[in-house]
C-alpha cells in the first residue's frame, strides 16, 4: 500500500509537469496566427505552465538527490548530459535549416547557443526558438544548485524574498522586458526552492502531501488565473509580481484535470512524460518549418491539430535519436 501511495504522489508531479508541457506548446502555436489583442492576451495564460514546470524540476531533482547522493562535478555530469546534449543537437538542426534554406546569418546565434553566452545577449537569448530561454533558465539553477541546497536547508523562506527583489529590480530598472533580465534564474528561484522543499516533505512522509479537494481548487484556480489576468493587462510593473498568483491558479487547474480523472487523458499525459523535453525543444523548429511551406492552405483549426500530432511525432523520433546519441 505504502508503494502505491509514493507512486500515485509521482504520478501527480509527472502528470504536472507534462500538463503544462502540453498548455505551453499549445500557446507558442496559437499565437502563431493573428488574433485580436484580447485573446492574445487570453492564450498567454498557457505560459503560465513554465512555473508549474519549474517547480517540478526542483521537486525531481531535489528528490533524485535525497534518493541518490552524488558530488557536484557528476551531478554537472548528468545534467548536462540530460539538458544540453538535446538542446545543442536541436541547435545544429535548427542552425542547418535557417541557413541553408532560409539564408539567414547564424553563425553568432549558433556560437552563442552552443557555448551558453547567448544567456548574456539579450538579442541571442532566444535564438533558433523563443522557447530556448528556459534551457539557460534551468542550466543557471544547475551551476547555483549547490547554494540552493544550503538555502533551502537553512533559510528555505528567503527564496521568495530573493525572487520578489529581483522582480523589483528588473521593474523599476525598466529591464523587466528583457527575456535574460526577466527569465534570470532568481526570478523564479522561490518556485525552484518550494519544489525542493515539497520533494523533501515527500521523502520524509508522503502522507504529509495531500491534493485538495476539487471544490477548494476551483476557489484558488479563480482567485489565482483571475489575479494573474487583471496583471496582465494591466502591465507595467504588475506583471512582474504575477508569478504567485500565476503558480496557484494554473496548478489548480492542472490539478483538477488530475482529479477528474479522465484514463485516456492521464495516459496521454504519463506517456508524454518520456519525451515532454524532447517535445519543447523541437515544437517551434516543427511550426516554423511547416509555415514555410504549408501555411494558409488548409483552415487554421486543421492546422493546430496537424501540427500538436505533427511535433508530438517528431519529438518521439528525436528522443529516440538522443538516446542512441548518448549512448554511443
Amino acid at each position: 500500500m505504502e508503494g502505491q501511495i509514493k507512486r500515485k504522489r509521482l504520478d501527480i508531479v509527472d502528470f504536472l509537469r507534462d500538463f503544462s508541457i502540453f498548455t505551453i506548446v499549445l500557446m507558442h502555436l496559437v499565437q502563431c496566427y493573428p488574433l485580436p489583442g484580447f485573446l492574445m492576451k487570453a492564450s498567454s495564460m498557457g505560459g503560465a505552465g513554465v512555473h508549474v514546470f519549474i517547480l517540478c524540476s526542483g521537486f525531481g531533482l531535489y528528490l533524485s538527490s535525497l534518493y541518490n547522493p552524488m558530488k557536484y562535478g557528476r551531478f554537472l555530469k548528468r545534467r548536462f548530459t540530460k539538458v544540453y546534449i538535446p538542446y545543442v543537437l536541436v541547435v545544429l538542426i535548427s542552425a542547418l535549416y535557417f541557413g541553408l534554406v532560409c539564408g539567414q546569418d547564424v553563425l553568432m546565434p549558433l556560437l552563442g547557443s552552443v557555448f551558453l553566452f547567448k544567456m548574456f545577449v539579450p538579442s541571442l537569448e532566444c535564438a533558433f526558438g523563443g522557447q530556448m530561454w528556459f534551457v539557460s533558465t534551468i542550466i543557471q539553477f544547475y551551476l547555483f544548485y549547490p547554494l540552493i541546497v544550503k538555502m533551502l536547508e537553512k533559510k528555505k523562506g528567503i527564496s521568495l524574498l530573493i525572487s520578489l527583489c529581483w522582480a523589483t529590480f528588473t521593474a523599476l530598472t525598466g529591464l523587466a522586458e528583457e527575456r535574460i533580465w526577466n527569465s534570470f534564474f532568481l526570478q523564479y528561484l522561490w518556485e525552484f526552492v518550494l519544489g525542493m522543499w515539497l520533494a523533501k516533505v515527500y521523502f520524509e512522509n508522503s502522507e504529509n502531501i495531500k491534493v485538495p479537494k476539487v471544490s477548494v481548487l476551483l476557489v484558488t484556480m479563480i482567485i489565482g488565473l483571475g489575479l494573474t489576468g487583471i496583471a496582465g493587462f494591466v502591465g507595467g510593473i504588475w506583471k512582474s509580481y504575477n508569478d504567485i498568483p500565476s503558480l496557484i491558479g494554473y496548478m489548480s487547474m492542472a490539478l483538477i484535470f488530475y482529479q477528474v480523472g479522465v484514463k485516456w487523458l492521464n495516459k496521454f499525459f504519463e506517456y508524454t512524460n518520456k519525451i515532454s523535453y524532447e517535445w519543447y525543444l523541437v515544437h517551434i523548429l516543427v511550426f516554423t518549418i511547416y509555415f514555410r511551406f504549408a501555411r494558409g492552405v488548409l483552415p487554421f483549426f486543421v492546422d493546430w491539430v496537424i501540427l500538436m500530432f505533427i511535433s508530438y511525432l517528431v519529438a518521439i523520433g528525436y528522443q529516440i535519436l538522443v538516446n542512441r546519441f548518448i549512448k554511443i
